[in-house]
């Protein structure tokens, strides 16, 4: 049987669009698909991730020590003659395919495979699985956790005009500006901007701020005195735990988050039968240029 190969790494957020892409990729071409939950983590010296989606109910089977060693071959002879720039190159130990562009790549979506292939990259685009979405809300939604914090939480996210506003701030690197594109972080007077616009639209809306740590910047924030923090700091922790509450949130506004932008998706499965329209705010500094749906409302 012909297998998809993807090798993971990032955070939980870039592991979803990995797995998410792979996984629209197997089901089109009618392979299996494989998980390399390994390689890019051990060479991951700086972050320091690891693999994430074991507890998310996907449907995949995790890469053996000899169905990596290709994987190894390949970074082996990167490293030595450099990268290709070319989107399939093929291989006496395997076909690769490398996302060449930080922008949705089409031939992806078209290419047929003849023998198993493996995929490299982040594919932040959701073109890529569009037509899985229906799947993918099931294979990617949180299982809802134990903590009746988290579940008497939840059930007050579902209920009202909640608004979970996502703040990234990339404090772990050296180089915060060089995850947003063209190095353009979102100021407090775009985001305070936002907000206002949010709340002229939803005067009711309740704020929900989810932030690593009660950072500085968010008391410099226009919110609502009715706003709740759950940050790390305010015993909120956990990636998956957080990320199924930011899934139970009806509106959202983001700075550039894979992580923040899978909350947001995942909500439309929450509330798809609500009363009101959800309003999306996302900030328009992706490096992917094609990374946001086209329904959301950029900022």
């Amino acid at each position: 049987m012909k297998k998809v190969y993807v090798e993971l790494n990032g955070g939980l957020g870039n592991q979803m669009f990995q797995y998410a892409t792979a996984r629209a990729f197997s089901l089109r071409t009618k392979s299996e698909l494989i998980l390399d939950s390994h390689t890019g983590f051990a060479l991951d010296r700086q972050y320091q991730r690891q693999f994430e989606l074991g507890f998310l109910p996907i449907k995949a089977h995790i890469a053996t020590f000899f169905e990596r060693f290709p994987n190894w071959l390949n970074r082996i002879h990167n490293k030595v003659f450099g990268n290709s720039t070319q989107l399939i190159k093929n291989s006496i130990y395997g076909t690769f395919i490398a996302e060449t562009a930080l922008k949705y790549i089409p031939e992806l979506a078209h290419y047929s495979i003849k023998k198993s292939v493996w995929l490299m990259g982040y594919w932040q685009c959701p073109i890529y699985f569009q037509d899985y979405s229906d799947l993918l809300y099931t294979e990617l939604m949180p299982s809802t956790p134990n903590d009746k914090k988290f579940i008497d939480l939840g059930k007050t996210l579902r209920e009202t005009e909640s608004v979970a506003l996502g703040i990234r701030l990339y404090e772990e690197s050296s180089d915060p500006a060089a995850h947003s594109l063209n190095g353009q972080m979102k100021t407090v007077t775009e985001i305070n901007n936002v907000i206002s616009k949010l709340l002229i639209s939803q005067p009711k809306a309740i704020f929900f701020v989810f932030c690593t740590h009660r950072f500085p910047i968010l008391e410099q924030l226009n919110l609502p005195e009715s706003t709740v923090f759950l940050t790390h700091d305010d015993g909120y922790a956990g990636s998956i735990h957080r990320l199924w509450l930011l899934a139970q949130c009806k509106h959202h506004i983001f700075t550039n988050s894979s992580y923040y932008w899978w909350g947001a998706w995942l909500s439309k499965a929450v509330h798809k039968s609500g009363n009101t329209p959800q309003l999306i705010f996302a900030a328009d500094n992706f490096i992917n240029t094609d990374g946001l749906c086209s329904v959301w409302e950029k900022f």
